[in-house]
């Protein structure tokens, strides 16, 4: 680490002095200069930076002006400051003595490391000559200069001087509006609402058309009624919520950590204005009935604060049903770290999008939140030098620095429409919402192989039955081979209560075992349950964890998928090469503790092996050195490939040859022709072998391409080597002389 830190940008000579103090706004100078803030943004920082004598760069990012990333990109870009991340940050004790915190948080920078008379510390604001001076003379040190955002520098004052939470906490700024917590409604009563809202209809009733339903919709109780049915299910954390005429009832459900609960009853005779109200809100069309429609719904909890509402209606056979997806930004965690990745496969991931190039596509039913980890990986990848467009349907979530397409099949504008028009913008990531057709699969696939990285979702129900369905869509599987980089599949699970999740007995072990678990850890398995309390209303369940399944398209896998296996068999080399299958993954999840056995069998199946062994993954042996792999005169018909070390040929016990190359075949005319071992086949030192059972060679070359090429090579080689041999004795024949 001392090599890095050899080549940070000096200070100047303690000759130098900055009377002026022109230092401290000279970042806002260079920001101005850059066009990344306004002149009339820097000068309303400078006007609190004189008032309050806050750092210029914390105010302009407190007020939101300028990313956390903005002064390390400019700095670093245009002025050759050395960046550093937190991640590379490795202070040594004696860099850490010379600086104490108290100093260290008084001008914000932290110290890396000391070698010699040189002192390296990063800084949020290197361009402030007068503290590079104070900290020359506090340490006399010559002092070299990195730059770093202030969350870096918080972070490592955390981590490395040990500070209590509560002087961590006085770094962070909170916003002191309380009214952004505040609901537009908060319902107490919502018998008495939807009495007051039932009675006042009834009381028209007689003179009410259709036609009046807007008018009905405005009244101050279905007005009230509906704002107390969204922010009860803001307030409550629900994701959707289901709004559902029937013949004799109209019901409100809620969906909560995936399960559906009814919230309210409501009376029959209010339908029609709850609805009309909902459809008024969202822009829809409230004379419209026999038709869905779909919507939006913008609702502010505050001066600042607002959450969306997707709204669909759908015509049923008692009047509309209204669904509506609760779209609160704040609430959205997308953090890739948080999302409860197995360590193997979160690996996997972080090594399948730092690719250049290849189309990752991540499956699931409708609720699995493939939106959330789609967002979650453009939000890492998400830098000023990388241009990312997505087309959705419909946007979400607003991401600042991602280029978002919002799909309208009504005017033309599809995937399709929108994937073309965006290789024609210079993107370096795409992310396509949905590959519903030949046509959207066909662009992504193109720009795949053409340089970009594209993400898109599909609706299917694990990893191999991906490839199965863009085979039916009409992509040919050699093209899905080279150019699909990655399949992730996922569910979301309940998580249970950790205030009262309890421990549960009484499984059968046969169960357990059909379920997935070996018979070797049954005895000592430990399974938690939902027990329920006040702080999970009773459920036993608090939020939802993911269960991933990921299967990295490797060269095996690759070639699987050249070769058109079927599922199972795909699944199996999948499997080989690394993949956690969603049951797998779930039956992690019971181990710690994190959902229930009853979560994971409901929304994952175990998979059957259906395939042999010996046609997916032929078996491996491995031999030491004299070790007889084949013995000559033997009627044994299997056939090997060398994998690693080197075998001899032995005839009549004299050494006739050397196998040395990996991927070389042998013994595999006693596989064709049945006949007995010509010769003997002894490893040189330790060998590595990989066995095919000669008894199912026709399996094999139907499903093994490569192996087939070389069996037929071989016996077309022999048959022409045996022609030659005829034609040549027929010749000789022909030349002797009759008696």
């Amino acid at each position: 680490m001392a090599t890095k830190f050899a080549k940070g940008k000096s200070s100047l000579t303690s000759t130098i002095k900055d009377q002026s103090g022109a230092g401290k706004t000279r970042i806002g100078e260079i920001l101005s200069k850059e066009g990344q803030i306004t002149s009339l943004q820097l000068d309303e920082a400078l006007g609190v930076h004189k008032k309050t004598g806050e750092r210029l760069s914390s105010i302009l990012l407190n007020k939101g002006y300028i990313d956390p990333e903005t002064i390390i990109n400019v700095l670093g870009r245009i002025y050759n400051y050395n960046v550093i991340r937190f991640a590379e940050m490795k202070p040594d004790a004696a860099a850490q003595k010379i600086l104490p915190f108290d100093v260290a948080r008084e001008h914000m920078v932290f110290p890396l490391i000391l070698k010699d008379d040189d002192l390296s510390v990063a800084m949020v604001e290197p361009t402030d000559t007068q503290v590079v001076e104070e900290l020359h003379k506090n340490t006399r040190k010559n002092i070299h200069v990195y730059v770093a955002t202030e969350n870096d520098i918080i972070q490592a004052y955390r981590d490395f001087y040990k500070i209590s939470d509560d002087a961590y906490k006085k770094f962070l700024h909170f916003e002191e509006d309380g009214e952004d917590d505040t609901p537009v409604t908060s319902v107490d009563d919502f018998g008495s609402l939807v009495s007051e809202a039932a009675e006042e209809i009834e009381v028209g009733a007689a003179e009410r058309d259709d036609g009046q339903d807007e008018f009905m919709a405005s009244d101050a109780p279905i007005i009230k009624l509906v704002n107390g049915i969204l922010t009860k299910a803001i307030n409550d954390g629900v994701s959707d919520i289901h709004i559902e005429p029937f013949e004799k009832s109209f019901q409100v459900r809620y969906r909560l950590d995936g399960g559906m609960y009814k919230a309210m009853n409501l009376p029959v005779s209010i339908k029609n204005a709850v609805v009309s109200r909902i459809k008024i809100l969202a822009s829809l069309d409230i004379a419209e009935r026999r038709v869905p429609q779909d919507g939006r719904i913008k609702l502010r909890l505050g001066r600042k604060k607002s959450v969306d509402f997707r709204v669909s209606s759908l015509p049923t056979l008692f009047g509309e049903s209204i669904v509506m997806r609760i779209l609160d930004q704040s609430a959205l965690s997308i953090d890739l770290t948080r999302l409860g990745f197995e360590s193997s496969t979160f690996d996997m991931l972080k090594r399948c999008i730092s690719r250049p190039y290849g189309l990752l596509l991540v499956t699931g039913p409708t609720g699995s939140g493939k939106t959330t980890t789609l967002y979650s990986i453009l939000n890492r990848l998400n830098k000023d030098d990388i241009k990312i467009l997505t087309a959705e349907d419909p946007v979400e979530f607003n991401f600042k620095g991602i280029n978002q397409v919002p799909v309208r099949e009504e005017i033309g504008m599809t995937f399709a429409a929108a994937l073309k028009a965006f290789l024609r913008q210079d993107p370096d990531i795409i992310m396509v919402g949905e590959i519903r057709d030949l046509e959207t699969a066909e662009i992504a696939i193109k720009a795949a192989m053409t340089g970009h990285l594209v993400f898109a979702t599909l609706h299917t129900n694990d990893c191999p039955s991906t490839i199965g369905r863009l085979v039916d869509i009409g992509i040919p599987s050699y093209m899905l081979a080279a150019s699909v980089t990655m399949v992730l599949s996922q569910r979301l699970a309940r998580r249970l209560c950790p205030e009262c999740k309890t421990v549960v007995t009484g499984y059968d072990p046969e169960e357990l075992e059909s379920e997935g678990f070996s018979k070797k850890e049954i005895p000592d398995l430990k399974i938690l349950g939902p027990n329920g309390c006040a702080h999970c209303n009773g459920t036993g369940y608090k939020g939802r964890v993911g269960l991933y399944e990921l299967m990295e398209v490797t060269d095996e896998v690759s070639k699987a998928i050249s070769a058109d296996v079927s599922e199972d068999q795909l699944r199996k080399v999948a499997v080989q090469e690394g993949m956690v299958t969603l049951r797998d993954a779930g039956l992690h999840k019971i181990k710690t503790g994190e959902t229930s056995f009853n979560e994971v069998v409901k929304k994952t199946i175990i998979t059957k092996e259906s395939l042999p062994a010996y046609l997916v993954n032929p078996d491996v042996e491995v031999y030491e050195d004299k070790d007889v792999i084949i013995r000559e005169k033997n009627t044994d018909i299997d056939f090997f490939k060398l994998i690693q070390g080197a075998v001899y040929v032995v005839k009549g016990g004299k050494k006739i040859a050397e196998i040395t190359q990996p991927g070389e075949y042998f013994g595999e005319m006693a596989a064709i022709t049945k006949d007995a071992r010509s010769a003997s086949i002894i490893s040189k030192g330790r060998s590595k072998i990989k066995r095919f059972p000669g008894d199912k060679l026709e399996e094999i070359i139907e499903k093994y391409p490569e192996v087939a090429k070389h069996l037929f090579t071989v016996l077309a080689a022999r048959l022409h080597q045996t022609d030659r041999r005829l034609v040549s004795m027929i010749n000789q024949i022909r030349k002797v002389p009759p008696n």
